[in-house]
């Protein structure tokens, strides 16, 4: 296969592989009654951080703005608590509640369960491939994204 007919195929691949991930997700997101902005918000918390809102955004890849509206509804449901930072009050600090340190512990644990799925049906050498190959080109992609 030619190098220009790889980068097409793999084009189409990822494209495909990003439209069912982000269909997994947003499964996944209302079977806990979230939006999906709400899930991959407390997807990338860590339950023990308290980290300011501006690198919260940044870590979500969200405008300040749009992140303050997602936080809004994420403090209603009890799952994140804001706080103004002790040395800088225009700082806004936001942490996990117990509550929502349980949601992200259950959304972990069913977007796990439904990876095992894809495991189950893959042989276990297949499986080790697809994650080698995975990881290399998750690699290859933050390369070419320095370019």
């Amino acid at each position: 296969m030619t190098k220009a007919r790889l980068a097409e195929r793999m084009a189409d691949l990822t494209f495909e592989l990003f439209e069912n991930c982000q269909l997994k997700i947003e499964r996944t997101a209302e079977h806990l009654d979230l939006t999906v902005a709400e899930f991959k918000v407390l997807r990338s918390m860590r339950s023990d951080e308290m980290l300011s809102a501006g690198e919260l955004a940044k870590r979500v890849r969200l405008s300040s703005s749009r992140l303050t509206r997602i936080l809004d509804g994420l403090v209603a449901k009890g799952f994140v608590r804001r706080q103004c930072d002790t040395r800088d009050r225009r700082v806004v600090e936001v942490l996990l509640t117990d509550e929502g340190r349980k949601m992200r512990s259950d959304l972990r644990a069913m977007f796990i369960r439904t990876h095992q799925d894809i495991v189950d049906i893959l042989s276990s050498d297949t499986g080790e491939s697809v994650i080698v190959a995975m990881e290399k080109l998750g690699d290859a992609m933050k390369e070419g994204m320095r370019q």
